[in-house]
């Protein structure tokens, strides 16, 4: 009997050193799975020539998650026409600098054909790439271009950009599901709308379809051509001048809260989200 019982313990010892093992390595990996810190830092090019003038900033990846990091610097790579075996992408100032000289050569050979006009004084283009909203789950940045070629005004175009930190897949359309249905329309409207709104006054369905010049049906409004991105205030779009609307109504931008999103995101979306 006391031979059974000395068995009975050890066994018991044995799963209970088990359990703690188990308990452990769980701990260890829950600390493993823990997003690196992403680091940025600010590089930037300004060159003037006569009348050319560039200048650019950008917010570059220099430490973090691999992944995150990588799908990073591959977006500024794309952004900068660069080709991976003329500039090396874990370099900043060389993707800044590779940039700018050919924006800079552009910008020469366009002024040229302006010597001696009385209207165009100079011919620019300037980019700037910032953080604009981090959580645990994810960062945004906004991409921000304004560019002079000559013409009546200048253009510029605003975006925002959002990036997974687990994995570094980037927030985009394919993330939606039946942006076509009335629903998800009214949500569009409702926040064109708000855009349009000022002093308080709600904009009819009349003074809506005035503002948006370019949509033929305000019942069947196209999405912007920019991806949406992820801010505070939930699941953000953006249009650009004279996309939908005229050049002095500026960039039509407004947010939807991830709750009345819910229904319009995939299920994997949602899962990236509620994690």
């Amino acid at each position: 009997m006391m031979k059974k019982n000395l068995i009975f313990l050890m066994g018991l010892l044995v799963v209970l050193s088990c359990g703690q093992k188990s308990r452990s390595s769980s701990a260890s990996d829950d600390e493993e799975k823990e997003q690196e810190e992403l680091k940025l830092k600010e590089y930037s090019f300004s060159d003037e020539d006569g009348m050319a003038h560039v200048s650019i900033t950008m917010a570059f990846p220099e430490e973090g998650d691999d992944e995150l990091v990588d799908a990073i610097r591959q977006y500024l790579a794309n952004q900068a026409e660069v080709e991976s075996d003329e500039v090396e992408l874990s370099d900043g100032q060389a993707i800044v600098d590779y940039y700018g000289t050919n924006l800079m050569n552009h910008m020469k050979e366009l002024a040229k054909e302006y010597e001696g006009d009385d209207y165009v004084t100079e011919v620019y283009q300037n980019w700037t790439f910032s953080k604009n909203y981090e959580t645990d789950e994810y960062v945004t940045f906004d991409s921000n271009t304004e560019i002079y070629e000559g013409g009546i005004h200048g253009l510029y175009s605003l975006s925002g950009i959002t990036f997974f930190k687990d994995g570094g897949k980037q927030f985009s359309y394919a993330m939606l599901k039946d942006t076509d249905s009335p629903k998800f329309q009214k949500l569009l409207r409702d926040g064109l709308r708000t855009y349009f709104e000022s002093d308080g006054h709600h904009v009819s369905d009349r003074e809506l379809e005035e503002e948006l010049i370019a949509v033929e049906d305000i019942n069947n409004i196209p999405l912007p051509a920019a991806d949406p991105y992820l801010t505070e205030d939930g699941v953000t779009f953006i249009y650009q001048p004279y996309e939908i609307s005229y050049y002095a109504a500026g960039t039509p931008t407004f947010s939807i809260s991830i709750e009345k999103m819910k229904p319009f995101l995939t299920n994997k979306a949602r899962k990236m989200l509620d994690e």
